[in-house]
């Protein structure tokens, strides 16, 4: 009876040695499912575990190369300097710059021409474009218009009619051609001018001053639109039937008309 009651060592009571055997393995068991778990199942990453750590020694090490490396160097090609291109020496503008300023421009230019323009019906720019050539027009209807009137005026100038005081020298054609003024300047002086359209009129006054004996202080001749001017400064000193202006007028165009 007491064999059936009490079973045996062997068979009932494991022994000690054998229950901690079994113990381990469950305990290696969860160890393992743990770890699976916590490294996402990844094969690689457990057989990095199970070498000792390798695999996280060879990272820490692959990622201090590359902190490590120095960065790679670009080589600078050699000639002009980056930047924006010039244009005769000053830098180039975008095509936005540019259609501003020419609007700019544009503007400006329409600005003047409403400013030329007397009436502008309106302001827009079409308007301002038809008024100035009506007005353009216009004035050179104007501009015709005055060339015909000068044109007559050109053609058939009227006689001008001089007077003067002093005495002439009247051709057969009754133009004049010689017109000779005699002033006193003091007792011993005279002032002379003739105006004449003659040819060599300065060597013939100067003829009719040397016979009669007249001295030349001073002289000046000119010539404008085919008329000579000449002016002279005698000295009447030596000559006593010469101080007077209309004897001395008498004997230069005396002396003027022999020669």
């Amino acid at each position: 009876m007491g064999e059936f009651l009490w079973p045996s060592s062997d068979t009932c009571c494991p022994s000690s040695f054998t229950a901690g055997h079994h113990d381990d393995d469950d305990d290696q068991v969860l160890d393992l499912v743990v770890l699976k778990q916590w490294l996402g199942d990844d094969d690689d990453a457990l057989c990095g575990w199970g070498d000792g750590g390798s695999i996280s020694a060879a990272k820490d090490q692959q990622y201090a190369g590359k902190s490590l490396a120095p960065p790679p160097v670009v080589a600078r090609r050699r000639g002009r300097k980056p930047g924006p291109r010039t244009t005769n020496g000053r830098p180039a503008i975008t095509h936005v710059q540019a259609e501003r300023q020419r609007r700019d421009k544009l503007h400006r230019r329409f600005c003047e021409l409403r400013a030329a323009v007397p009436t502008v019906s309106r302001m827009d720019r079409a308007s301002l474009l038809a008024d100035a050539a009506r007005y353009i027009a216009e004035l050179r209807g104007r501009v015709e218009q005055l060339e015909a009137e000068q044109d007559p005026a050109l053609v058939a100038p009227a006689p001008t009619v001089t007077t003067s005081s002093s005495h002439s020298l009247v051709s057969g054609l009754g133009v004049r051609e010689e017109e000779l003024e005699v002033r006193m300047a003091g007792p011993e002086a005279a002032v002379l001018r003739m105006t004449t359209a003659a040819r060599h009129a300065p060597a013939r006054f100067m003829d009719a001053l040397r016979s009669l004996d007249l001295p030349v202080r001073h002289a000046c001749v000119c010539c404008v639109g085919g008329v000579t001017v000449l002016d002279a400064l005698v000295d009447v000193s030596t000559a006593a039937a010469l101080r007077d202006e209309g004897g001395l007028r008498a004997a230069l165009l005396h002396r003027l008309q022999v020669s």
